[in-house]
């Protein structure tokens, strides 16, 4: 005997009332989802791409050579045909389906809240009241011997940046990273929730050391002794050569500095800036100021705003 069974439209308008639906009926507040952690984990987790075969992410080598670095958007169509992937194994008949469809875009809402608490649910962190609505996710790729050689390297994101009087990078807004991960000994994967106008990479701070630049020269730093000079900041972010102090060597070929002819070279570029102190000459101090080694800098510009050095190192 046949029955006359309600049709997909049918039963998801009368399903629609129940507290079964109600409960698939998802917020951006995090806090209000009551999707199966496990479940909403998994697939917010997905959608940073966790799981993804690295041939999918890069289909050819030659995209990603060595010593490479390649800034990219992903394509919310991407990550929705994933998710969609997913949750069709859960589809076993048209009745499915229909359901499927009737809360996609409430999932879709929910998963684009929780992505951005994969990376805190994982280093057991605070969770933030607020989330950000608008979230386009963009990254990079980097495929280098400083991924394998500085295992602790920072990455640092921000929405934009200013350039100050001495023409040093001031960053502004940082962001938060979504997923940051070595997903080989020499390639590191970073995903933001914005798109960055400046992206630093920061050599690891162990320690401070006396030292100078491969090439032997080096930029003076401001002692302190004069208002808008903080002590121990380069008296200019985008040296020119004049700018530059020459560490001399004395004769012979040992390598041994000539502390006399160095600090000439350091007291002309300072006198330039009017960085000098009340006695018009360096104290040992002073000059031990002067070649603090720190850790060095990369900076990547985006925008109209590019002049200090967007190719070359810098001691920060």
């Amino acid at each position: 005997m046949k029955k006359n069974l309600p049709g997909a439209g049918q039963y998801i308008a009368a399903l629609k009332g129940t507290t079964q639906v109600k409960q698939l009926r998802l917020s951006l507040n995090f806090r209000e989802s009551v999707l199966p952690p496990a479940l909403e984990n998994w697939l917010s987790s997905l959608s940073l791409l966790y799981g993804v075969p690295f041939e999918h992410l890069v289909p050819n080598a030659g995209m990603l050579p060595l010593e490479s670095l390649r800034f990219f958007y992903v394509d919310p169509n991407w990550t929705s045909c994933l998710v969609d992937g997913a949750l069709s194994v859960g589809a076993q008949s048209s009745r499915d389906t229909a359901l499927i469809q009737s809360v996609y875009e409430e999932v879709q809402h929910s998963l684009r809240a929780s992505m951005q608490l994969v990376r805190r649910r994982l280093a057991h962190a605070e969770l933030p009241e607020a989330l950000n609505t608008g979230l386009a996710v963009s990254g990079l790729l980097m495929r280098s011997q400083l991924v394998s050689g500085w295992p602790g390297l920072e990455i640092a994101a921000y929405e934009d940046y200013t350039i100050d009087s001495h023409q040093n990078i001031v960053p502004v807004g940082k962001i938060e990273n979504l997923r940051i991960q070595r997903l080989a000994p020499d390639v590191m994967l970073c995903l933001y929730g914005r798109m960055p106008k400046l992206v630093q990479l920061n050599e690891p701070k162990e320690g401070l050391a006396f030292g100078v630049r491969s090439d032997g020269k080096l930029v003076p730093r401001f002692m302190g002794y004069h208002t808008d000079q903080p002590v121990g900041t380069f008296v200019t972010g985008n040296p020119k050569p004049e700018d530059e102090a020459e560490v001399v060597r004395r004769s012979g070929g040992k390598n041994v500095i000539d502390v006399a002819a160095t600090k000439a070279a350091l007291v002309k570029v300072l006198n330039r800036y009017n960085a000098m102190g009340p006695s018009g000459t360096l104290s040992p101090a002073d000059f031990g100021i002067q070649l603090i080694k720190s850790a060095e800098q990369q900076s990547f510009l985006s925008g109209a705003e590019t002049q200090p050095n967007p190719n070359d190192c810098t001691d920060y």
